[in-house]
């Protein structure tokens, strides 16, 4: 449960964190453990630390990568105001350990293309990313040189996010609950934690949130990102992504779903959004089957309940986004 930590790290500490993580990633296919940590800005603090793990899924395009992990942390726990000032990225197959003589413990792993443009949505052209063996070999570039030229929201829809990083900075413990809770709670909480998170929702102006309540006891939360090149990130990608490494190993039980939109997109009375086949998707990878609740919640509290099965039936297919009560 070391997915989130304040406080100033030195490169040794992130390393070893780095190195912790590979025991959590979801690789059933591929095996290639991916850890990542940013460090990100909110208010006048700079010194938030969020952890992710890559997530594989049987539909490849529904899989998370270990920096998608970290961001999915970082904008559920501090909203639009987040903002990347540092990151790490260490990647190797599981079962290579630091100091073996397999080449792969001295192999520098650099972003893929996606999350290179992931990053840049919420980063400077002059943000350092370090690339990290098992070894402990460094290599170190900046969003403006492995990304030239990039597109974000800054070009998009600049007046929006012009307050990027300037929010009020929250302390250790509210960004931790924004996270994970230990249960168990009620509807009432789980609708208030809900409503408290900010998605990235500056294109569709729709934003949704998701709560999953995992066979640990436990609750862990997600907020979607999208991202101005349309690679965005569900709110259940993120919220399994933070599950993943804040645990590694766990079972989703039960699922809340909450949304809201804005300006013309805001919902009228007696209704609410629900998940994409897509998501429906995601979650069966990690639920017992076809028959987990799925709570889908309005402003006025319990819209409907479903399992994932039925949640299909009702699945959005085009860009009529909400479902009638």
């Amino acid at each position: 449960m070391d997915h989130f930590r304040k406080g100033n790290l030195s490169g040794a500490q992130v390393y070893q964190w780095l190195l912790d993580l590979r025991a959590h990633p979801h690789i059933p296919e591929s095996g290639f453990a991916v850890s990542a940590i940013f460090r990100a800005r909110c208010g006048t603090d700079d010194d938030y630390y969020f952890a992710g793990v890559n997530v594989e899924n049987m539909d490849h395009r529904l899989s998370t990568h270990g920096e998608e992990g970290a961001i999915s942390a970082l904008v559920t726990a501090l909203g639009k105001q987040a903002e990347i000032v540092e990151g790490w990225v260490m990647g190797a197959p599981r079962h290579i350990k630091p100091g073996d003589k397999d080449p792969s413990a001295d192999a520098q792993v650099s972003c893929c293309g996606k999350c290179r443009q992931q990053i840049a949505g919420l980063a400077s052209e002059n943000t350092k990313i370090h690339y990290v063996t098992l070894n402990g070999e460094v290599t170190t570039t900046t969003v403006g040189k492995f990304l030239p030229d990039l597109f974000s929201f800054r070009q998009f829809i600049p007046d929006l996010v012009r307050d990027q990083g300037k929010g009020v900075a929250p302390v250790a413990d509210d960004v931790q609950k924004k996270l994970l809770r230990r249960g168990p709670l009620t509807d009432k909480e789980i609708q208030s934690w809900l409503k408290s998170l900010e998605p990235v929702d500056y294109a569709s102006k729709i934003s949704q949130s998701v709560v999953l309540k995992l066979d640990n006891g436990f609750y862990v939360a997600g907020a979607r990102v999208e991202e101005a090149a349309f690679i965005d990130i569900s709110a259940v990608q993120a919220a399994i992504a933070n599950a993943a490494s804040a645990f590694g190993t766990f079972t989703v039980e039960n699922a809340w779903v909450y949304t809201c939109g804005r300006d013309e997109k805001k919902l009228p009375a007696g209704n609410f959004g629900t998940l994409p086949m897509s998501a429906l998707q995601v979650l069966l990878e990690f639920s017992k089957g076809e028959m987990l609740p799925l709570h889908y919640l309005g402003d006025g509290g319990l819209a409907v309940l479903k399992t994932l099965i039925s949640a299909a039936e009702i699945a959005p297919v085009s860009h009529r986004a909400f479902q009638k009560v």
